[in-house]
C-alpha cells in the first residue's frame, strides 16, 4: 500500500515507513491519503480529492490518533479499503464560491453583536432568530464548533446541523435539514461569512449565503474496521 501523509512531522512517517509505503505527498500512485488536523482534510475537500482518505487527531469518535494510524493502516494491507460518503460544502456568496469540509459560519464581525438571520431550505422558508451568529456544519464538522454551540454530532450520510450561536432566545432550537439551503442576513449589522476558517465575504441585510453539497470525500472510518 502507497500512502501518503498530508500533516504531521517525520516523526509520523518514521513510524509508520515499516507498516507502508510512505511516499511524498504528489506522489500519484499513492492509494490511500491521510491527513493530521483540520487544515489537510480542508485542502482535500477543496481539491476534491479521490482517493479514501484518514482524517487522523481530530475531536472526533471516527478519527484516530496518531498513535493508532500504523496499526490502523497495517489492518488495511491486504483489504480493500472501507469507506463512507463524507460530503463537503459548496458555499456561494455574490457569485463566488468556495469549499468547506467541516462548516459554514455566519458571525457579527464586531464583539457583543446580534444580528437576524433568515434559513430557506430549498425555497421554503424555514426559520428567523435574532443570535450573534449561525453555523451549518456538515457530519464531518459536527464535533467542531456546532457541538460546542449546542448542536447535535451527526452521523455520516445525515444531513446538516444549522445551529445559532449565542441565539437572543430563552429556548434556541438547532436543526437537522436536507441541503441545499440558503442563509440571508435581514438586519444592518456586519456580518462575516467563513467557509471552515476561511474568510470568504462581508456583508449586512441582503446578504444571502447559498449552501449545497460538493462530491463526496471517500473517508475512512476506523470503527468499520
Amino acid at each position: 500500500m502507497r500512502v501518503t501523509i498530508n500533516g504531521g512531522g517525520e516523526g509520523l512517517r518514521e513510524s509508520l515507513g515499516s507498516v507502508v509505503d510512505v511516499v511524498p505527498g504528489d506522489d500519484k500512485d499513492a492509494t490511500l491519503v491521510v491527513t493530521v488536523g483540520e487544515e489537510p482534510l480542508s485542502a482535500a475537500a477543496a481539491h476534491s480529492e479521490q482517493r479514501p482518505v484518514v482524517p487522523v487527531g481530530l475531536d472526533a469518535a471516527w478519527s484516530p490518533s496518531c498513535e493508532a494510524l500504523p496499526e490502523l493502516l497495517a489492518s488495511l494491507a491486504d483489504r480493500s479499503v472501507p469507506t463512507v460518503d463524507a460530503r463537503p460544502l459548496v458555499v456561494s456568496v455574490d457569485g463566488a464560491q468556495s469549499t468547506a469540509a467541516f462548516d459554514t459560519t455566519l458571525v457579527t464581525s464586531e464583539p457583543a453583536r446580534i444580528s437576524e438571520y433568515a434559513v430557506s431550505v430549498g425555497s421554503r422558508p424555514h426559520a428567523a432568530f435574532r443570535a450573534d451568529g449561525v453555523v451549518i456544519a456538515t457530519p464531518l464538522g459536527s464535533h467542531g464548533y456546532t457541538r460546542a454551540a449546542g448542536g447535535p454530532q451527526l452521523a455520516f450520510g445525515t444531513g446538516l446541523a444549522v445551529v445559532p450561536i449565542a441565539p437572543f432566545a430563552t429556548i434556541a432550537d438547532t436543526w437537522v435539514v436536507e441541503p441545499p439551503l440558503s442563509v440571508s442576513v435581514e438586519r444592518e449589522t456586519a456580518v462575516s461569512v467563513f467557509a471552515d476558517t476561511e474568510g470568504i465575504a462581508t456583508g449586512q441585510s441582503g446578504l444571502t449565503v447559498d449552501i449545497e453539497t460538493a462530491p463526496p470525500l471517500a473517508v475512512v472510518d476506523h470503527r468499520r474496521l
